[in-house]
């Protein structure tokens, strides 16, 4: 028997050219989208410094101080340093250096309360507590040194009112406050008194001040033929407020700070605060 092997035919594969694949839009611009993304990330890089800067972080500059304040001093014999006064050098010394600070005072000038505190020729030049001229990057060393020449000029204002004509016009010592220099911004007047207005021409002492219209008679004498002093966007802090050696009596201390938020509030439009106590 003769047997026939079929073989099966060969199949040879074809195979087809692979097409060139063409860069789509997204693939021709992904180095472009990388390099935006690098200038994003350092845009916002250069941001997070500059905030930091602004909020005192690390590549911000020297803290400057910039507030306006003033200090009145009564040279009154109220405030004598006994049990006689209501001790005026011993609350300035004691009050002004936090004054100066919670307040960050730059500049800080000086009035006078005396028996006519706007002619008085007490005169204390206004000191610069942070200078510009001063580059030194660290500035708590110099306001330091700077802050007890400003308490030794407050000192120095109080030993004239003392020397000449002691009085109490209070309402003169703020006038006088208002006529020095400043910058916008909120001024703060430390003011020094007992805030007993005693001159020549008025005497809170002889004014009852129980009623209203009491008080009302009260303001307008003392504001007739002077004025108010001019003291926009102020805050003044009061020291000694109604303390004469405990002769003061707790009914009088009541109207006297009626009398006063009366003329100083409603009137002058300034602020009042008793936080650096009594």
């Amino acid at each position: 028997m003769t047997t026939t092997r079929t073989t099966a035919p060969t199949t040879t594969a074809t195979t087809e050219p692979t097409p060139t694949t063409k860069p789509t839009p997204s693939t021709r611009r992904r180095p472009r989208a990388a390099g935006r993304t690098a200038a994003l990330a350092t845009a916002a890089l250069l941001l997070s410094a500059t905030t930091t800067a602004c909020d005192g972080g690390p590549f911000s500059g020297p803290e400057h101080l910039s507030a306006d304040c003033a200090v009145v001093l009564d040279g009154s014999g109220s405030g004598l340093d006994s049990d006689a006064g209501f001790r005026a050098k011993e609350k300035l010394q004691a009050t002004l250096p936090a004054f100066l600070t919670d307040k960050k005072c730059k500049y800080l000038s000086y009035a006078p309360i005396t028996s006519a505190s706007e002619a008085s020729s007490c005169q204390v030049a206004r000191i610069d507590i942070d200078p510009d001229a001063d580059k030194r990057p660290e500035r708590e060393g110099l306001w330091k040194q700077t802050r007890v020449l400003a308490g030794a000029g407050a000192e120095k204002m109080l030993k004239c009112a003392r020397d000449r004509q002691p009085g109490s016009d209070v309402l003169g010592g703020l006038a006088r406050a208002a006529d020095v220099p400043r910058a916008d911004g909120t001024f703060h007047v430390l003011v020094i008194s007992d805030f007993d207005q005693s001159d020549p021409d008025f005497r809170l002492s002889r004014y009852e001040l129980v009623t209203q219209p009491e008080r009302d008679t009260a303001v307008e004498e003392l504001v007739d033929g002077r004025g108010l002093p001019d003291l926009p966007d102020t805050t003044v802090y009061r020291v000694g407020f109604a303390m004469r050696g405990g002769k003061t009596n707790p009914e009088r201390v009541e109207q006297m700070q009626q009398f006063w938020q009366q003329l100083l509030e409603k009137e002058v439009k300034v602020d009042v605060d008793d936080g650096y106590g009594a």
